[in-house]
């Protein structure tokens, strides 16, 4: 469970790609972060919840007053794994996308929200980062 910033790890086109800035016609950018599809769904349904366009399969350009309340909703996610948080809860803020994926979420349960929430903190941190200077982030579907 983890954001691959170095484009050498990529194995094959099934990645998602977070983008700084608007959709110029070109992806894998080096400057991007890539998740997993798997992965990429521990925070896709907070960006669903919020941007009615979004497209798992599309190229998604997200203005900065969206994204602001998408982190928002993520952070609070993040916080309630701090706590003692059922599965059901989980489900309800993330798509496990394969059915593996649920159950060996499970296997290890405390060690995966650990990381589920690491994970959040380091993508809201790099989202906030790239708005520093761009208006935009864009999602890049498969």
């Amino acid at each position: 469970m983890k954001i691959i910033r170095d484009r050498e790890e990529l194995e094959g086109t099934a990645y998602i790609e977070v983008l700084p800035g608007k959709y110029l016609g070109q992806c894998w950018n080096e400057n991007s972060i890539y998740f997993d599809e798997e992965v990429f769904g521990y925070i896709e349904k907070s960006i669903e919840n919020v941007f009615s366009g979004y497209d798992h399969y599309a190229f998604n350009e997200i203005h900065r007053k969206t994204w602001e309340v998408i982190l928002e909703n993520l952070k609070t996610f993040a916080n309630l794994l701090d706590e003692k948080v059922p599965i059901e809860l989980i489900n309800e803020h993330v798509y496990f996308f394969f059915g593996s994926s649920k159950v060996e979420f499970q296997q290890d349960f405390l060690n995966s929200v650990q990381r589920l929430c690491e994970l959040i903190i380091e993508f809201v941190v790099w989202i906030k980062k790239q708005l520093t200077t761009q208006d935009y982030v864009s999602v890049l579907g498969i």
